[in-house]
């Protein structure tokens, strides 16, 4: 699909980390599944995706570490 951004390139699957911090806590998922346009940089998630990564983020920055960090496929596994 054509990047609707840029209209210069094909989005493409890719896996990239993703961050959040709240309240002095981050929290980082690693190899999230996302699209991403390698003309422009743009992201898309799919629904699926970003519910679940929502659940995660809300999870590890309840978890009380000021840091935090797991693998998107070890969270799937979990």
């Amino acid at each position: 699909m054509r990047c609707e951004q840029c209209d210069n390139g094909e989005r493409r699957p890719v896996r990239r980390a993703r961050m959040a911090e709240r309240d002095g806590h981050t929290a980082v998922v690693l190899g999230v599944p996302v699209e991403e346009c390698p003309a422009c940089g743009e992201i898309w998630l799919s629904l699926d995706v970003a519910k679940r990564l929502d659940d995660l983020f809300n999870r590890l920055l309840a978890s009380g570490a000021e840091s935090s960090q797991i693998h998107w496929d070890q969270a799937q596994a979990a």
